[in-house]
């Protein structure tokens, strides 16, 4: 948990820095300017950090990618504050609209982030036991005969967490399994 505290930590300063630059452009002819400036910069920038290499590419990475997060933050943030001042409607004022983007901003790159893990993982899954131990009926040759199902390969780090990495390599028996768990297989 402390390094997770860390990695927080080292996430929330650039994404403060790029949520504060945009989230005060109240203006729309001047957010549009400012966030298409951002755009570029953040293009070239990322480009910049993506092409570099050694021990510090990682962090530049983080970096980068959390202010870039946090600059469309407060650009959605001014944008709902223009639309708000333009339609009057007191929801949609600065001292509601910038607590709530800023949060859900910073919280929703780590529930993208999950959900495709999640995703991930149901994907490379390996097939049921049921299916694995089962023998298949097949025929061969006008002979039938029953098979079990091709086994996989199953890859994960040594002392790593298993449920990140692990990865069942044979797409084709996961895809024989679920017709045969459906009942559909032959």
């Amino acid at each position: 948990m402390e390094h997770f505290g860390s990695f927080v930590t080292l996430a929330a300063i650039p994404y403060l820095v790029g949520f504060l630059a945009l989230c005060f452009w109240w203006r729309w002819w001047l957010l549009v300017p400012a966030g298409l400036v951002a755009a570029v910069l953040a293009k070239v920038e990322f480009a910049s950090v993506n092409a570099s290499d050694g021990a510090g590419a990682a962090f530049g990475i983080i970096l980068v990618v959390f202010a870039i997060i946090g600059a469309a933050s407060g650009f959605v943030a001014s944008g709902i504050v223009v639309i708000g001042r333009t339609t009057r409607l007191q929801a949609l004022r600065a001292v509601y609209v910038l607590p709530v983007v800023f949060i859900l901003g910073f919280g929703g790159f780590f529930a993208v982030t999950w959900t495709q893990q999640k995703i991930r993982e149901a994907r490379y899954a390996a097939p049921s036991a049921a299916c694995l131990d089962n023998l298949h009926p097949a025929r061969i040759a006008d002979v039938d005969i029953a098979l079990p199902v091709a086994p996989g390969i199953l890859l994960f780090g040594d002392g790593m967490s298993d449920h990140h990495y692990i990865l069942w390599s044979n797409p084709d028996a996961r895809a024989f399994c679920n017709e045969a768990d459906g009942g559909s297989a032959p």
